[in-house]
């Protein structure tokens, strides 16, 4: 059974994008305007102009809220296959021992 999402397509002031559309993002200086290049399954490589032609362009500050939109999506999304980093109080505990037994063997 696939995972849900709260929200699979990003709404905003100058852009409507459908989240699983979207390959990846690259940051970009246009023209002097600090933004993201969007690339989606329907971008296409320009080989002429060595550049993503049809990308969506979004200038900030409304490309921190799509990267943010876009990685709550993609984490919702791949939530089963994510792995948890954080250590367990086993762990914390055993370290805890060994970080005593080092200053008092110092």
């Amino acid at each position: 059974m696939g995972n849900t999402v709260s929200e699979s397509i990003y709404s905003g002031a100058s852009v409507i994008v459908p989240l699983a559309d979207v390959q990846h993002i690259e940051r970009h200086d246009k023209n002097s305007v600090p933004g993201i290049m969007v690339i989606t399954r329907h971008t296409r490589w320009d080989m002429d102009h060595d550049l993503w032609a049809n990308a969506i362009w979004i200038s900030e500050p409304e490309a921190a809220a799509f990267r943010s939109a876009w990685c709550r999506y993609r984490s919702e999304l791949e939530s089963d296959t994510l792995m948890d980093l954080s250590p367990s109080k086993n762990e914390i505990m055993a370290g805890f021992d060994r970080a005593i037994d080092a200053i008092k063997n110092a």
